[in-house]
């Protein structure tokens, strides 16, 4: 008896001993706090930091975001939108002065499931596909959103944000003591984020677009949604092309009553909740408000002045167009926003007679 009780005294503390050895790291998908003072206003960070990572076989990961990331592994990056599965078409929305918008009648695009819900094992092992779904705090105040993996099987293991493609880290896992601890690799991704600021200022610094050009949004992973120059002064009669040049980041120009772009913003962009509610993706984020074309603008337009392009994008994995030129065909000032990012993201047309 005295023997049975050693050696399950001896079995429990080595298998407590085991348990210790297993370590967590952090990883944080993006900032996790407001950047330092000096910053340009709009930045944020698109990467993984650390970006590589290496680990021992039977440690595990939290990823961890105070904005807005998935983390995944396996397959492509699926698209954000994606064309409504039910063949759904837009239809009864109308603008200010009571008409329809030239998109109903089209097909209908809705918010991608593949790329926002989480799936697939908290375990990760050679092959494996999986995603933690959307990563957002819960509110202004609240904490960074947090997922954990755990590494039971050595390996490469390659992951990706969903809402960012170009957003990867790399995790090595050996059976080997990793080359540093947890307190180190998070001192490392503190190390980084400062660096990673120091770059979104260099971005701002060397954004100079060309005349009557507007900049939307700038810099890679370190990028800044904002538009550049904030305010544009052109006579009337102008075409100004408005480029995205932030890889990371789709964007549109939108005017018109900033009330009136949320109310309809309400009505029509319908992000899901969860399983079985409604989804819908606002039909100016592939279509615009216009034929596409080479547009124009007059500040009346569909009653009250709204217009919006179609979403813009500077990377190869979003399929849309870098740029859209608009040509101001009346006196006044014109304030705009993007649709995807919201009134924090604003600037300003001013056209002389």
């Amino acid at each position: 008896m005295r023997r049975f009780i050693l050696a399950a005294a001896l079995l429990g503390a080595l298998t407590t001993a085991g348990q210790a050895a297993a370590a967590n790291y952090k990883v944080f998908a993006g900032e996790q706090a407001r950047p330092p003072a000096g910053t340009p206003k709009g930045a944020t960070l698109d990467l993984f930091l650390p970006g590589n990572l290496t680990v021992k076989t039977g440690d595990s990961i939290t990823f961890s975001s105070a904005t807005f990331h998935t983390v995944a592994i396996g397959g492509q990056a699926p698209s954000l939108i994606a064309p409504d599965p039910e063949h759904g078409k837009y239809a009864g929305i109308n603008d200010a002065a009571g008409k329809p918008f030239y998109f109903n009648g089209l097909a209908k695009f809705i918010y991608n499931p593949l790329a926002l819900a989480p799936f697939g094992p908290h375990a990760v092992t050679p092959g494996a596909k999986a995603s933690s779904g959307v990563l957002s705090p819960n509110g202004p105040k609240a904490a960074p959103a947090t997922f954990t993996f755990s590494f039971p099987k050595a390996g490469t293991y390659h992951f990706y944000c969903t809402i960012h493609p170009g957003m990867k880290a790399t995790v090595t896992v050996k059976s080997a003591t990793p080359p540093k601890s947890p307190a180190q690799v998070t001192a490392q991704a503190l190390q980084e984020t400062s660096a990673a600021w120091s770059k979104a200022k260099q971005a701002a610094a060397a954004a100079k677009p060309p005349a009557k050009t507007v900049y939307m949004g700038v810099g890679d992973s370190s990028t800044i949604l904002g538009y550049f120059p904030s305010t544009l002064k052109v006579p009337v009669n102008t075409t100004v092309t408005f480029v995205n040049k932030s890889p990371q980041e789709p964007h549109t120009a939108t005017f018109g009553p900033k009330k009136w772009i949320q109310q309809f913003s309400q009505k029509t962009d319908l992000f899901p909740a969860g399983p079985g509610k409604p989804n819908q993706a606002a039909p100016v984020i592939p279509y615009g408000s216009e034929p596409k074309g080479q547009y124009s603008y007059d500040g009346k337009t569909h009653g009250n002045g709204f217009f919006s392009t179609p979403v813009t994008s500077a990377s190869k994995a979003v399929p849309a167009p870098q740029s859209w030129k608009v040509t101001f065909t009346k006196p006044g000032t014109f304030n705009y926003i993007c649709w995807i990012h919201g009134p924090d993201m604003h600037g300003t047309i001013v056209v002389t007679p």
